[in-house]
């Protein structure tokens, strides 16, 4: 699903399931529906329903006055909270699995606590806390939870109860009957209630709307016409396979806006099993999105069973195109907008800043296959204009050893700046000219790493390399502009965090979750 603010994020740094993983693990199925991909990934530290205003576009004089946490709870945290009404929501990582914990922002306080199951949707979708609002306005937590499957359960273990708590008290809300939910809840059209996309008995998928205020659970055409088997992938945006046959989809409030081939749009060989990442202009009417390409006669699945070299530059393709009508506006051959995950869009021309939002882009270079060594490659990150696609500027290419290596390192931020190059020789530059910024070198920055956390037993991919691993979210260091660990955070560093609450900003680091004061100047 998207998150308020506009942005569809997939990560894919530093984790167990590398660009190539799911290619090198065979495609797991449930029915005809394959699981594959990730869905999004929540901007640091991400965006409920909105209940503060968006930060300001405008340059803020950073301080380089060092900050230490008001308070700190000791937690194994996997991403980064949500926060609303006082209460930031974290998952962390248990011996048996992933647990909720909410806390008071303004002391730490633990209010409740429940366990999580990560769904149909692990091991390789980041799994995020997820904020929504009742047609009341209550806050609510929304998630999986185990339910012991009925006894026609096609075989499958990993049933599934969709369950909501009030976000402050972690009263329950809503209890769902035994699914084989194929998407995690996540927030009804962008703003409230809870729906959720499930198998039927003939293994295509239905979409379910829940109201929390009274627990009617609607589904079916009235809520999604689509048929086949789907999921969301962006804003009101959505991948379909139905007969071999992948499209997207643009479905709002019920009606199917347009639905096209994704070959159309992408070109010969898209799929999303191969990784997807799509952002949300309402302002320019426009999504910007990046897929992966196989240019190959064999399936995705096969890759691991073949010797060959897959040129770097014909496996992604990124492309604008109209939200209204799908009518494609440009396409970029060889880049893609994962890297860009953690770089917010609030600042950008996307919103309504005059920065550039970026991609990054291969340059030359080859993936071998089986192996998955990279060879001879490079990428650059380009500050691209959204509507034309054309680079505004670009940075200094990269030498590529692996996915994740693409120029730009993960850090927060409003989409003014980005952190581009390597860790030994990185550069903050201006996403409006691409210049070099002129940090100081007492200021530092919010960077990110990834996190994994055991699967629950018995899942469907058990029998693949690493199948108890799940992929969890990011957390945060405190960083230079060089991308390498800062002693601690500053006040400047605390303003590129997007979601501050009563003057707190609520950050999960590596064993702990904290929250830290801010100065009144940067609120």
């Amino acid at each position: 699903m998207d998150v308020p603010g506009g942005t569809m994020i997939q990560s894919r740094s530093a984790r167990f399931f590398a660009r190539w993983k799911p290619v090198l693990s065979g495609i797991v199925a449930v029915g005809v529906a394959s699981l594959l991909s990730a869905c999004t990934m929540i901007p640091l530290p991400g965006i409920p329903a909105a209940t503060t205003p968006p930060p300001s576009t405008s340059p803020v004089e950073r301080s380089t006055e060092i900050t230490t946490a008001a308070w700190e709870v000791p937690l194994d945290a996997i991403g980064q909270p949500v926060v609303a009404d006082g209460v930031a929501l974290v998952y962390a990582s248990t011996p048996t699995g992933v647990n909720a914990h909410a806390f008071s922002v303004a002391d730490g306080k633990q209010l409740w606590t429940q366990p999580v199951h990560p769904g149909l949707d692990a091991p390789s979708v980041p799994l995020e806390p997820v904020v929504t609002r009742t047609a009341a306005g209550k806050s609510a937590a929304i998630f999986l939870q185990a339910t012991a499957p009925p006894p026609n359960n096609s075989g499958y273990e990993w049933w599934t109860t969709p369950v909501a708590f009030d976000l402050g008290t972690g009263d329950e809300l809503y209890r769902g009957r035994a699914e084989l939910v194929s998407t995690r809840p996540f927030a009804c059209d962008e703003l409230q209630d809870m729906c959720f996309i499930a198998f039927d008995e003939t293994f295509g998928t239905v979409e379910h709307w829940v109201d929390l205020e009274s627990g009617d659970n609607l589904s079916g055409p009235e809520v999604n016409p689509l048929t086949g088997n789907f999921r969301p992938v962006g804003k009101e945006l959505y991948s379909v396979l139905s007969g071999g046959v992948e499209t997207l989809a643009h479905v709002s409030y019920g009606e199917v806006l347009w639905e096209v081939e994704l070959g159309s749009i992408f070109g010969k060989g898209a799929t999303t099993d191969m990784g997807w990442h799509f952002t949300y202009s309402k302002k320019l009417d426009l999504y910007v999105g990046s897929v992966g390409i196989n240019p190959t006669n064999f399936a995705p699945g096969e890759f691991a069973e073949q010797t060959f070299s897959l040129n770097l530059r014909e496996s992604t393709k990124t492309v604008g195109f109209r939200a209204s009508s799908g009518r494609v506006l440009w396409t970029a051959d060889g880049s893609q907008l994962e890297c860009a995950e953690t770089v917010g869009t609030a600042s950008s021309k996307l919103e309504g800043g005059d920065a550039f939002p970026v991609r990054c882009e291969y340059v030359d270079g080859s993936v071998e296959f089986p192996s998955g060594k990279y060879v001879g490659g490079h990428s650059k990150v380009v500050g691209y204009d959204p509507i034309t696609g054309e680079a505004a500027w670009e940075s200094k290419p990269v030498e590529v050893h692996s996915w994740e290596t693409t120029g730009l390192i993960p850090s927060a931020g409003h989409g003014d700046f980005v952190i581009a190059g390597t860790y030994y020789s990185s550069a903050l530059l201006d996403a409006r000219t691409g210049k070099p910024s002129g940090a100081s070198f007492d200021d530092a920055f919010v960077c990110t790493k990834a996190t994994t956390y055991t699967l629950p037993p018995n899942g469907p991919n058990k029998a693949q390399p690493g199948g108890d691993i799940g992929a969890g979210s990011l957390i945060a260091f405190p960083c230079l502009k060089s991308g390498s660990p800062a002693p601690a955070f500053t006040y400047g560093a605390l303003t590129d965090v997007s979601t501050p609450e009563q003057d707190m900003a609520v950050i999960s680091l590596e064993g702990k979750v904290a929250g830290y004061k801010l100065l009144k100047d940067f609120v």
